[in-house]
């Protein structure tokens, strides 16, 4: 099954990503108002130029079994970077060759499958966050790390079935590299940031 190979050949990336993330300042609740503000930007940057091209490359059937429309995230980043002051306008430019996955379902699954699991922890880092001091009264400016709510189990089931069922085992190096180099988009940028 792809998901399950995904995990673990995109785990290296994975937890690279995570030390740049603020992982652990977001788990021992001591996140600050800049980071957090970084992981925004990151996350808006890379879903600015990702999700519309990802969801418009799906095969029109996927996408609709993926309910596609009701995953894309970023009017909640719109919204999140609106609260805290954040102009889009005045974010850098990538100082890298940004990945963006051939017109394929296997490669576009892969890309995918790392945009959907960043939301599979969001509301772990939303918990974590709300009982951050830092971040007191401010859950408005959250709505990226909560934005499947209730649903987010069953969105995610739906998206690992799909991707099992419909990436063929001739596609699972192509899935797998496309993963990986999203991860890297992920990586340079937050790099970038730092």
């Amino acid at each position: 099954m792809i998901a399950n190979l995904l995990r673990t050949e995109t785990a290296e990336n994975h937890k690279a990503l995570e030390s740049l993330m603020f992982v652990n300042e977001i788990m021992n609740n001591s996140l600050t108002v800049d980071q957090y503000k970084k992981l925004l930007t990151i996350n808006y940057i890379i879903h600015q130029k990702l999700e519309n091209m990802l969801a418009n490359m799906l095969d029109a059937e996927i996408a609709a079994e993926l309910e596609m429309n009701g995953r894309l995230k970023l009017s909640a980043l719109e919204s999140d970077l609106n609260y805290w002051e954040i102009d889009s306008l005045t974010l850098p430019g990538l100082n890298f060759e940004l990945f963006v996955p051939q017109k394929n379902t296997a490669e576009v699954l892969g890309a995918l499958y790392v945009l959907e699991g960043a939301t599979l922890g969001g509301n772990v880092i939303k918990k974590h966050i709300l009982a951050n001091p830092n971040f007191n009264d401010h859950e408005s400016g959250l709505n990226y790390y909560g934005v499947y709510g209730e649903a987010l189990s069953a969105k995610w089931k739906k998206f690992v079935s799909v991707i099992n069922e419909r990436v063929p085992e001739a596609d699972y190096e192509r899935c797998v590299n496309s993963a990986n180099q999203t991860f890297a988009n992920l990586i340079n940028l937050s790099k970038q940031l730092n």
